[in-house]
């Protein structure tokens, strides 16, 4: 097997979406030995959709332009490590999404995301010609500050994630990047990715924060 390596990943235009959802729900859905993390009383499952720019290793590009999506909730490993786990990811371009799947160990699905070049920013997700998801948004202000104690940092930033390898070894990745940015954005969303990765829909409306990008260094999980 060829030994995976980091990925640095460019991305622009990211647009976050959290839903809160039920934490027992949640942990149904993640490896039995991590632990889902919650803030304000609610775990939270989160579409982060993004045009890759350019997909490296070792300065070499490996992927060129696309367009991704990946959604992920909010865990602590064994010794109370705070990260991610990944629950699903769809590219339109099979070489970015394939290098991203492999660091993750998770399928890439077959929904397809875009961006609809429109007056106001349009992030979609769909499967043939039904669209599960869409968020319309434009960014209405300057850079809003990050408290390290707020939901946001809680969502955001994040530097690990979380993985099962073959015969249920326990992985953990780093990730790398510099402090996000995020702007002010008014946004409207339709649909839900929730029913994709087996958790029931809920009825709050989702939190929407953007970034106009940032590059991301992504190193192969190893265990803990």
């Amino acid at each position: 097997m060829v030994a995976l390596r980091p990925l640095q990943v460019t991305l622009d235009d990211v647009c976050f979406c959290h839903w809160p959802v039920s934490e027992t729900a949640v942990q149904a859905t993640v490896p039995d030995w991590l632990t889902v993390e919650t803030a304000d009383d609610d775990a939270w499952v989160s579409a982060v959709a993004a045009t890759v720019d350019r997909v490296e290793t070792f300065g070499i590009e490996v992927a060129g332009p696309s367009e991704l999506l990946t959604v992920r909730t909010y865990v602590r490993g064994p010794t109370g490590q705070r990260g991610v786990c990944v629950l699903g990811l769809f590219g339109d371009d099979r070489r970015t999404a394939t290098a991203v799947s492999e660091l993750f160990r998770i399928t890439v699905g077959d929904a397809v995301p875009r961006t609809i070049p429109t007056a106001d920013r349009r992030r979609v997700l769909d499967a043939g010609e039904r669209r599960l998801f869409e968020c319309r948004y434009t960014v209405s202000g300057g850079p809003a500050a990050i408290p390290p104690d707020s939901l946001a940092s809680f969502l955001v930033d994040r530097q690990r994630y979380f993985t099962t390898g073959r015969f249920g070894t326990h992985l953990v990745g780093s990730v790398g990047h510099d402090p996000w940015r995020l702007d002010r954005v008014d946004a409207t969303v339709t649909g839900s990715v929730l029913s994709l990765v087996d958790i029931s829909a809920c009825e709050a409306e989702p939190l929407v924060h953007h970034s106009p990008g940032l590059r991301v260094s992504i190193a192969p999980p190893v265990p803990p």
